[in-house]
């Protein structure tokens, strides 16, 4: 649980006597929120989504903020890495940025005091190596 969602669970009024943080109007514990998010979702106008997304983003975006798979493993509770894989989807921009690094990396070593030739550059391109002098 981060800072921004215990605050938020933080905030919430409840009677001091109960235990449940959310809880139906006679005190007892929900059993079913699904009315609850589909009366959000409709409100929200969000068509076509599951509940089940939410986990899907979560992963996802811990991915894409550089948390390793191996964390992210362990906070969704999967034995392997192969089901993490299927959880955690890079958006379309994070996967456009990391190939962008590799542009910055050969612009820097292509403007330094010792510049390739056109032809090395070519193969540098192509290959994906890096050519040192």
């Amino acid at each position: 649980m981060n800072a921004y969602v215990k605050n938020a669970l933080m905030s919430v009024p409840r009677d001091p006597e109960d235990e449940l943080i959310f809880s139906t109007g006679n005190g007892r514990p929900f059993k079913d929120f699904r009315k609850s998010f589909f009366t959000a979702l409709e409100k929200s106008a969000i068509k076509g989504f599951r509940f089940h997304d939410l986990r899907h983003t979560f992963a996802s975006h811990l991915v894409m903020s550089g948390i390793d798979l191996n964390t992210v493993r362990e906070l969704l509770g999967h034995k392997s890495i192969k089901m993490t894989l299927r959880y955690a989807h890079l958006s379309p921009h994070h996967k456009k940025a990391a190939v962008s690094v590799l542009t910055k990396m050969m612009d820097t070593i292509w403007t330094q005091e010792n510049k390739f030739s056109k032809n090395e550059e070519a193969i540098c391109a192509i290959n994906g190596s890096v050519i040192y002098r």
